[in-house]
């Protein structure tokens, strides 16, 4: 019994490292995702986003409160 789990354990080993979600000397479509916009020379945006937690009824519910 114990043998069994060894070799399945080996088995499960050798299948992770067989799997790729990458091609080499390509890179993974995940990390490309998260690159920054550039505009049509290559350049970064110099733009400054504005991210909330809140929505915006919310927020002003919260304010009314203090």
């Amino acid at each position: 019994m114990n043998k069994k789990y060894i070799i399945l354990l080996f088995i499960a080993f050798i299948g992770c490292l067989s799997v790729s979600s990458c091609k080499t000397g390509e890179g993974c479509e995940s990390t490309e995702n998260y690159k920054a916009n550039t505009n049509r020379k290559g350049e970064l945006s110099t733009k400054g986003g504005k991210s909330n937690l809140f929505s915006k009824k919310k927020r002003k519910k919260i304010r009314n409160k203090n």
